[in-house]
């Protein structure tokens, strides 16, 4: 597939069909995060792919906690849309039905430091990585969500404890599953770019 295609087809997925990803397809997902470029050869990432029932199961229990301490914060930003509250309430405990999901971590604490420059070089080299998967996902028809609420109500460190303990800081979840559902892209907003 055409790699501008897949940047502009791609959604994020939500809810997805009862078939299980291939462990080949799996890797070669993982392989395209490992690929992503990093600020001075970091490479900071640590990827936990979490494939069976079992252990799809622990995150969705850890998901039930933060869904709890995230409704507070979506009940302020979408008290008018009550609809969008629900959604993403019944996501974050169910992930959508997905069989697969990425945690990703810094490798280390070194790598991720608490200076500045070299923690937004850390984490924008682990967003490059989860893009990176997101796309070659995309490519084989296999949908994805990015999630970082866990972080945004300090729930984190239950991800570090239950799955990486020896690996650094907890960065982000994905979701990986094969589509049921095709949602619209959002509508981009204007004024985000100029040429000089």
């Amino acid at each position: 597939m055409d790699a501008l295609k897949v940047i502009l087809e791609r959604r994020s997925i939500r809810k997805y069909r009862t078939v299980e990803i291939s462990d080949e397809i799996l890797e070669e997902i993982v392989q395209a995060g490992l690929y992503a470029p990093s600020g001075i050869n970091l490479q900071p990432w640590y990827f936990v792919v979490a494939r069976t029932p079992e252990k799809m199961g622990q995150i969705r229990a850890l998901m039930s906690i933060v869904a709890l301490r995230m409704n507070p914060v979506l009940q302020e930003r979408f008290r008018d849309y009550p609809e969008v509250i629900a959604q993403t309430n019944n996501f974050l405990v169910t992930l959508g039905n997905a069989p697969a999901c990425v945690l990703i971590y810094a490798n280390k604490k070194e790598d991720i430091k608490q200076d500045k420059g070299d923690r937004d070089n850390g984490i924008e080299s682990i967003s490059a990585a989860i893009q990176n998967m997101q796309l070659a996902a995309w490519n084989r028809g296999i949908g994805s969500c990015w999630i970082g609420a866990p972080n945004h109500v300090e729930c984190g460190g239950l991800f570090e404890s239950a799955f990486a303990s020896d690996h650094g800081e907890f960065i982000a979840a994905l979701t990986l599953g094969y589509p049921d559902e095709d949602p619209r892209a959002p509508k981009r907003k204007g004024g985000r770019y100029t040429f000089i």
